[in-house]
């Protein structure tokens, strides 16, 4: 009858004793780390920071009356959506307006002068693919190794990176465009293709987030990553920041020649025995002529305007020659000469359609700068989030030396327990395996280690296998510091800095401009054809044919068929009038109209689109860097946690009242929530460069000037 009241009170007793035990564990953050070995680094691993006591992250909602778990009350209402700018901002604006031109990629300069004898007939050169800048990357290297810091990396990127160079190449292009332009040519167009770096080992095999600690998950499996899918982790992708897509936009009207034209013909004629037309015996016969010998010659010089009038002037000798009776000499000796001027009142009228290609190319030449801009930003962002990942997965192969470290001296310490008798050789085996385990996640992480190396190494260098550029690894210099302070983010203000400065935004703003002009110049193009012309003829035919100059911008003339046909001898003949086209039904120009103007909407919806996006990036960015801060507290007091779980573990072994199993699971524990620390911390460094990229701040932040950044040349 005594026996239960025993066993209730020993009951009671173990409780209590327990809650003793619990109410003297230190509190979080404050755990001392169990003792470790100074285990040897990976090349460029560096230490976590070692004093970091983010705040606690705040604890879920408690289960509501209605069973679920969030309570609506509790959350924050959708951020403020800011009004759009009327106008781009100044930084902006000053970016478009850039004069900066690339240095080494720029062609030999265009000779286009009109007093200017053979230059206008010279090819520029382009030179060869410059091989990029090397002495930044020698003076980083000490020892056969690249000691690097982020802002070495991401300036050796800009100087050297293909992706970069390629989009220095698109400046050129919109330059080349704005000459075509201004010559009276149509335009070829600039590229609109930003390529984005690879997202490397981090993000393909995600190697830094281990498998849950569950009950029902074996202690001694490491998680394997399928490395041979990295080869599509170091890619780059492509994106197109067009509003258009592969819409293009109808020809329009006719542009003048803004270049003047001359045209020469010159030949050799013979006339052998021919009746004389002009040449009447006295009773109205005809005689026979010895054959006569002439040199045809004629000049022809052709002009347009703004307006749309086109000037045709020519001067010939085919009058003189085709009715001579004799031979001429001089083939100047009677040159027969025609003026013509058209000037159109309907299509093709007006400054506004005949410089829309020049007004384009100069919109265009602005977007060159802010596409150039952003793969800069692109650039950037790739660069630090690979740079980052490389110095996570530094820590992480020092978490697996610690951790394989602490599974090899257990080992020891049990092989020594069961050569004394006092442990049963299976929990030896128990720890063998363990050991493997902690030796297999070593193996694959300096395995990341190493691939995300040769990924960073492909998008700072211009040539791979440069011997001057050869190192054997990169030792990252920066870290990863997570403040304590979550962050403090007004998100209404941040979508206003982000409209006001994305240059992507400003470049679509730019595109839907050049759209409006090319679909103003085909409702212009449904227009009638009336043209006015006026001509002065000396000794030439008594008609005067309007020629049909001008071209939708290929830069051909139309040499007039007078140019070598002459007509009677007549005196000066002074001509004008009007020429009236009017297609009866019209659909060609009609359907253009209609198909230019639906774009015109399409580019219109993409750009606000694209406006909408960057107000839900930006959103987006903001709340994953809260969760992120949140998310590295949690896993910093659960690492801590672990620890002292794992510390307890350990006395109660050292006096019989645990087993060697629970230490061994304790052990896993401890390097799974080490890892996932170290991944906690990535991921808030991502999250902040994602921000920063959103907000189009990059440059700043990493104190890049644009201008330098286009010439290829960075302080």
């Amino acid at each position: 009858m005594m026996r239960f009241p025993l066993v209730a009170a020993g009951i009671i007793l173990s409780v209590l004793s327990c809650a003793g035990q619990q109410g003297q564990q230190p509190p979080p953050f404050t755990a001392p780390a169990p003792p470790m070995p100074d285990a040897t680094r990976s090349p460029g691993q560096q230490p976590p920071p070692g004093q970091q006591r983010p705040e606690v992250a705040p604890n879920a909602p408690l289960p509501q009356p209605d069973q679920t778990t969030i309570d609506l009350r509790q959350l924050e209402p959708l951020s403020a959506q800011p009004l759009a700018p009327a106008q781009a901002s100044p930084g902006v604006q000053r970016a478009a307006d850039s004069k900066a031109r690339p240095e080494a990629e720029a062609p030999s300069a265009l000779h286009t002068h009109v007093f200017s004898l053979v230059g206008p007939y010279r090819a520029p050169r382009v030179p060869s693919i410059p091989a990029g800048s090397l002495s930044r990357l020698q003076a980083l290297m000490r020892d056969g190794k690249l000691y690097l810091t982020l802002h070495d990396a991401i300036a050796l990127a800009i100087e050297n990176n293909l992706d970069v160079e390629v989009s220095r190449y698109n400046l050129l292009l919109a330059d080349t465009d704005l000459t075509r332009a201004q010559g009276g040519g149509n335009l070829r167009g600039i590229d609109y293709t930003v390529l984005q770096p690879p997202p490397g080992v981090g993000a393909e095999t995600s190697p830094l987030l281990n498998t849950a600690t569950t009950g029902n998950v074996s202690t001694t499996n490491a998680t394997i990553a399928d490395l041979s899918q990295v080869n599509q982790a170091g890619s780059s992708t492509q994106q197109s920041i067009s509003q258009n897509g592969t819409s293009t936009y109808s020809a329009g009207a006719p542009i003048p020649f803004y270049d003047p034209t001359l045209s020469g013909q010159a030949g050799y004629f013979r006339r052998s025995d021919q009746n004389s037309l002009i040449a009447l015996t006295s009773t109205g016969t005809t005689t026979n002529n010895a054959p006569q010998d002439f040199v045809s010659t004629g000049i022809d010089y052709q002009e347009g305007f703004s307006p749309g009038a086109q000037l045709d002037a020519y001067v010939d000798n085919a009058a003189q020659v085709l009715y001579a009776d004799g031979n001429q000499y001089n083939p100047f000796h009677a040159p027969s000469t025609s003026i013509t001027l058209t000037q159109p009142l309907l299509r093709g009228a007006g400054r506004g359609v005949n410089l829309r290609f020049i007004r384009i190319a100069q919109l265009d030449r602005n977007a060159s700068r802010l596409v150039f801009e952003q793969q800069l930003l692109a650039t950037i962002y790739g660069i630090s989030r690979l740079y980052y990942d490389l110095v996570s997965l530094g820590e992480n192969v020092g978490v697996q030396e610690e951790s394989l470290a602490a599974a090899q001296r257990l080992y020891q310490d049990d092989k020594n327990q069961v050569d004394q008798g006092t442990l049963a050789p299976i929990e030896l085996t128990r720890t063998a395996a363990l050991l493997a385990s902690s030796r297999l996640a070593l193996i694959q992480a300096q395995a990341e280690y190493r691939q995300q190396e040769a990924i960073l190494r492909q998008q700072l260098l211009r040539k791979l296998g440069d011997p001057a550029a050869n190192f054997a690894a990169i030792v990252p210099q920066d870290r990863i510091t997570v403040p304590n302070d979550p962050p403090a983010l007004n998100v209404p203000a941040l979508i206003q800095d982000a409209i006001d400065n994305r240059p992507d935004l400003a470049q679509a703003a730019l595109q839907v401009k050049t759209d409006e002009i090319s679909a103003k110049a085909a409702r212009n193009y449904v227009k009638p054809g009336l043209y006015v012309f006026a001509n002065a003829q000396t000794r030439g035919s008594s008609l005067a044919p309007i020629v049909g100059l001008g071209s939708p911008g290929t830069g051909s003339v139309t040499v007039p068929g007078a140019l070598t046909q002459g007509g009677l001898r007549l005196e000066t003949v002074y001509q004008g009038g009007v020429q009236l086209s009017l297609p009866l039904r019209n659909r060609i120009a009609q359907a253009d109209a209609a198909r230019d103007e639906i774009q015109l909407r399409q580019a219109q919806g993409r750009s606000q689109q694209l406006e909408n996006q960057i107000r839900q990036q930006i959103e987006n960015a903001a709340i994953a860097l809260e969760n992120a801060h949140q998310a590295y507290a949690a896993a910093v007091e659960s690492r801590d946690y672990q620890q002292q779980l794992l510390q307890a573990e350990k006395d109660k072994f050292s006096v019989g009242e645990s087993t060697n199993y629970l230490v061994v699971q304790d052990e896993a524990y401890l390097a799974q929530a080490r890892s996932t620390e170290v991944a906690a911390r990535s991921d808030w460094m991502k999250a902040q460069i994602t921000l920063d990229q959103t907000l189009g701040n990059l440059l700043e932040k990493n104190s890049i000037a644009l201008d330098d950044a286009i010439r290829g040349k960075l302080p």
